[in-house]
């Protein structure tokens, strides 16, 4: 990843605000978050998660170490693997391709879906991602789009394979009071263990 994307420093500020994070469940947009996964035929149902700060996070803290200290099942074991975790700096436009490629390429054992479909699907994910109402417009929301920060992140856990599709990003608002962050991972090895 840090060939691609500017790494995102580990701060002892970012552990910290981590562990003050707040579980903010919403069943209803970590669907929407997820959709390009489901609707790909993913191998593991992603993870879609959304967290609330008391306080507005510095920009500098969110990296790897504010990431970690999140109660996400995607970083269970962070640390008894060979490798450590890495957040790099991203942007939405990186953040949306992924999402349509996802939905439109579809997983190893999935199904891809026509173009209509993945941009839906697609554009969905990130409106959830960022919070937004489906009725916001498209040109509006990518503006809103530049005002949040998007980080990538992966780990050496038992979540991601590291041989097919892994994908994880984390999405701080405005208010810097508010994170979604969206893990998915794909393989054809072990399906049948993957929960």
């Amino acid at each position: 990843m840090r060939s691609r994307f500017p790494e995102a420093p580990p701060t002892d500020g970012g552990a910290v605000a981590g562990c003050g994070a707040g579980d903010a469940r919403d069943d209803g947009r970590a669907n929407a978050a997820a959709r390009p996964f489901t609707a790909g035929g993913w191998a593991r149902e992603p993870e879609a998660r959304f967290f609330t700060l008391p306080s507005p996070l510095s920009p500098d803290d969110f990296g790897i170490s504010f990431v970690k200290e999140l109660s996400l099942r995607c970083l269970a074991g962070e640390g008894s693997r060979r490798g450590s975790a890495l957040a790099c700096v991203t942007t939405p436009d990186d953040v949306l391709n992924e999402l349509f490629s996802a939905s439109y390429v579809g997983g190893v054992d999935g199904q891809g879906q026509g173009g209509a479909y993945a941009r839906l699907y697609a554009w969905g994910s990130l409106y959830a991602l960022m919070g937004l109402p489906t009725g916001v417009p498209l040109l509006e929301a990518v503006r809103r789009a530049a005002d949040h920060r998007w980080l990538r992140f992966m780990a050496f856990t038992d979540w991601f394979h590291h041989d097919t599709s892994d994908l994880a990003f984390a999405v701080l608002d405005p208010t810097r009071t508010r994170v979604a962050v969206l893990a998915a991972t794909d393989t054809d090895v072990h399906r049948d263990s993957l929960g």
